[in-house]
């Protein structure tokens, strides 16, 4: 390591974390990772999954440590994470102690898997994904708030999927996906067989669940009941309910629905195969 590297990390941890970044040899490491999708309610599990008593989440989600800040070190990360007496006292009081971590675009990259597979080998993996319509649909009118987009929503994908055309044929099939951030990837931030095969790969089947965004809507108990019993920890009812941004924006073209209804139908598939188990995403 050369001698900007080690500047670099060391300001990042001390001068930036200060005390956390101190203490960081003696706080712990996530047992599960929320992975994405973006758009489709991790925020909710972060807020509300930490009314379990034996469950605690990072400082903030969204730190991209194991995609866009893994060059900061191990100890950086672990500074925003609870302490190891923090988690003997919650073990001595509840039996069990998981903390967790939430970043959407880790699902995006191999590299990412990867990166979390040499810190983390036992880690388990929790995955929220969405109608891949709404979900591109959800994204599409938060650009529009940000006044970070232009196009109108047909526009935009027909944009896309021009440039998709070659990407996603099957001469490129094998290769990872990359999200350059000169594009709002709309439909391929979608393209969840895509994103979430390398990390079968890399992971067991065991170690990774994937939920639907529409379940939680519907029946958020039994998504809770669900994530409890693959962590092996005692069930116990969220009282608070989910608050996602649902969002004020007008309904999507009819014909515009149909197009992607079309698109996403083999990739849907892909997903359903890989996971298996199929989502109610037929409109």
């Amino acid at each position: 390591m050369n001698l900007h590297n080690t500047i670099r990390k060391c300001y990042h941890l001390f001068v930036k974390r200060h005390i956390f970044g101190v203490t960081s040899s003696s706080r712990v490491l996530p047992d599960f990772i929320i992975i994405g999708a973006k758009r489709c309610g991790t925020t909710s599990l972060f807020s509300y999954l930490p009314e379990h008593p034996s469950i605690a989440r990072s400082h903030h989600d969204n730190m991209g440590f194991f995609n866009d800040n893994f060059h900061l070190g191990i100890n950086w990360y672990k500074s925003f994470f609870p302490t190891i007496s923090q988690k003997r006292k919650i073990e001595k009081q509840y039996g069990k102690f998981l903390a967790f971590d939430v970043t959407t675009r880790y699902m995006e990259t191999k590299i990412t898997a990867e990166n979390i597979k040499k810190t983390q080998p036992d880690v388990k993996i929790i995955v929220m994904l969405r109608n891949p319509i709404d979900r591109a649909y959800s994204q599409y009118n938060i650009t529009v708030k940000e006044k970070t987009e232009k196009l109108d929503f047909d526009e935009a994908i027909i944009e896309e999927m021009k440039r998709l055309e070659t990407e996603i044929s099957e001469k490129y099939r094998d290769r990872s996906l990359e999200f350059p951030k000169e594009h709002r990837h709309y439909i391929k931030k979608s393209l969840y067989a895509l994103q979430l095969k390398p990390w079968f790969d890399i992971f067991s089947k065991e170690k990774i669940l994937v939920l639907s965004t529409e379940e939680f809507r519907d029946n958020e108990e039994n998504i809770y009941r669900k994530i409890f019993q693959f962590l092996d920890i005692a069930e116990i009812q969220i009282k608070n309910k989910v608050h996602m941004e649902k969002g004020e924006y007008s309904p999507m073209n009819g014909k515009t629905r149909d197009k992607l209804r079309e698109f996403f139908k083999i990739h849907n598939e892909e997903l359903f195969e890989l996971i298996g188990k199929k989502f109610d995403w037929e409109n």
